[in-house]
């Protein structure tokens, strides 16, 4: 399956200063409004140990209209930047344009709200320059003040979810040009989990998908709120749709479905029991759906808990799975509801930002890979 970039983006190229030697990496940062975050970004891309002069920087601007673009711009004298314009279009097609005019021979992808260790590049050269040129990365690390809900539903992933994995989040994720080329990049028919949909691909294809938590970025934009949380997981929902037909055979998607179904049923039932318990009199029957569905809530946080031997957290997973699976069920049921900022503005001119994107899965998955 191939997926062509529509459109010539337009892009300032980066000044010959830094154009002397054969470019390592190409690193990829979408932007949309993005002024509060992407100087601390392309901070940590300056303080990189790998030499300024071996990876280049591409942002792509969805039309951003504050600093966005003006504080990037003023990194060009310590980075090899480029910045390309490329409005009105989902995050699939925003990537697949600098990908498109790309000269690394890798691929980084990075998001706005992400920073990067010192080391980032130079460890992800050495497991690039050992693997099949296939995806590696990791998944992010929360801030060191985070709440409880960050904490128990993000908190370990990059030291859980590592050797062979599902997919790895495009907010940090590398993989050889060639490869992404061959593949056709990111499905820009889709508007949300086009990371897990483009990782299957890349496993179909024959390559790897790799987590190695040393790659881990700092996420800034972690829902730090079960308000928040929410908002991601109802958007994140429509991605359910999206790929369910493509991989309704893959062993971990399939956990999600199944989960999503059984809340929705539980909801079905509790419309149904309110008229149900007025014609026979029998309120306890009003029990049954919250019963139920807390019952599959707390099931799913025993499991999480056990695989990830961190039983004090069984409470706090047992609240956020019940916010899980009420969003992701509502998604697959109608309509998508609040879309999460980053998403919402990718896939429309007029968005507003929240926090970024969160995977098709849960917090556990098979081996806690996906």
């Amino acid at each position: 399956m191939s997926f062509a970039v529509s459109g010539t983006p337009q892009h300032d190229l980066a000044p010959k200063s830094l154009e002397a030697r054969p470019l390592i990496f190409s690193v990829i940062i979408p932007v949309l409004n993005e002024e509060k975050l992407i100087g601390q970004c392309l901070s940590a891309l300056v303080r990189q140990s790998l030499r300024a002069d071996e990876f280049e920087v591409i942002v792509v601007d969805n039309g951003s209209t504050d600093r966005t673009i003006e504080i990037a711009t003023e990194y060009r004298a310590a980075l090899r930047l480029s910045v390309v314009h490329k409005a009105n279009c989902n995050i699939s097609a925003a990537r697949n344009s600098a990908a498109a005019i790309a000269k690394g021979t890798f691929l980084a992808f990075l998001d706005a709200d992400c920073l990067p260790s010192e080391e980032w590049l130079i460890l992800a050269l050495k497991r690039l320059r050992c693997g099949d040129g296939g995806v590696i990365g990791a998944f992010y690390t929360i801030p060191p003040e985070s709440t409880w809900v960050a904490r128990a539903w993000y908190g370990d992933l990059p030291a859980t979810r590592q050797g062979s994995v599902s997919y790895i989040p495009s907010g940090t994720l590398f993989l050889a040009r060639s490869v992404f080329s061959k593949l056709g990049g990111f499905d820009p028919s889709i508007q949300t989990s086009e990371d897990f949909e483009f990782c299957q691909r890349v496993k179909a294809a024959g390559y790897q998908v790799l987590g190695f938590a040393e790659l881990s970025t700092l996420h800034l934009g972690t829902p730090q709120t079960i308000a928040a949380f929410y908002r991601k997981q109802r958007w994140h929902g429509t991605g359910v749709r999206s790929v369910f037909v493509r991989n309704m055979l893959d062993r971990d998607f399939a956990k999600t479905i199944l989960h999503t179904l059984y809340v929705s049923f539980c909801l079905l039932l509790g419309v149904v029991a309110v008229p149900f318990s007025l014609i026979t009199h029998n309120f306890l029957i009003l029990i049954l759906p919250p019963f139920f569905f807390m019952l599959g809530s707390l099931a799913m946080a025993v499991h999480a808990a056990n695989q990830r031997k961190r039983w004090s957290i069984i409470i706090p997973l047992m609240l956020l799975y019940a916010a899980y699976g009420v969003a992701r069920s509502l998604s697959l049921l109608g309509p998508s509801g609040q879309r999460d900022a980053r998403a919402m503005e990718f896939s429309s001119p007029r968005g507003s930002r929240a926090s970024s994107r969160q995977a098709v899965q849960g917090p556990v998955a098979s081996s806690r890979d996906s």
